[in-house]
């Protein structure tokens, strides 16, 4: 069975709020995003243009500054209901912050297992009609502390890179990715500070899961 995918106004008015966050933002390219083997996601805008293109698409959404609890972390909780599509609204998300801005490094943190499943299935179901629309298709994998030649991917590609992990896989001191002490570290450092050099998005979905 085919999965059509469809063009929702109210899923493309929640993929354009989270866009209009970086209006202004400059594009990534190899010459500005790439440094000492790790390619990241470069930010260009101060911290006072993000909060103004916040205010920006609150007001435009209807949505009180009180009632937002405006902060200046780098934290936006974006709401929901139950079955309006919010995986497919989240990575259709990330295609468009390709397109826009060129943001390449994006990690999907899940509560569980199921979960972790159920994004798989979301991209293999969409993948195709996805990449027809944008004319591109992110490498995503299941993280798995045995392959940690794919996180050396994640870390050096220029090709957008989605990775699909669990919180059970970093929280604690002694996972691999935590790990100060191995033959096959990052460039000398853990896996876990290289991961972080690249500044990915990190798309928490079900938060209230135990990710709180």
């Amino acid at each position: 069975m085919a999965f059509k995918l469809e063009q929702l106004e109210y899923q493309e008015k929640a993929i354009q709020s989270v866009v209009d966050v970086f209006k202004g933002q400059e594009r990534n390219t190899f010459d500005n995003a790439c440094h000492y083997g790790v390619r990241s996601n470069i930010g260009t805008l101060s911290q006072e243009e993000i909060q103004e293109n916040i205010k920006e698409v609150i007001s435009r959404n209807g949505i009180p500054e009180e009632m937002a609890q405006l902060s200046t972390d780098n934290d936006l909780c974006i709401e929901m209901e139950t079955g309006t599509g919010k995986t497919l609204v989240y990575l259709k998300t990330i295609f468009e912050l390709y397109k826009e801005y060129g943001f390449t490094k994006f990690i999907i943190l899940v509560p569980s297992v199921p979960i972790r499943e159920g994004v798989i299935s979301t991209l293999k179901d969409f993948g195709d009609q996805l990449e027809e629309i944008y004319g591109f298709i992110p490498d995503y994998f299941e993280y798995d502390s045995d392959d940690l030649n794919r996180v050396r991917s994640f870390i050096e590609e220029q090709h957008p890179q989605i990775m699909i992990m669990t919180l059970q896989s970093f929280n604690k001191d002694d996972n691999i990715l935590n790990r100060e002490q191995r033959e096959d570290l990052f460039n000398n450092i853990p896996y876990i500070e290289a991961i972080g050099k690249t500044q990915p998005f990190i798309i928490m979905d079900e938060p209230q899961e135990g990710m709180d």
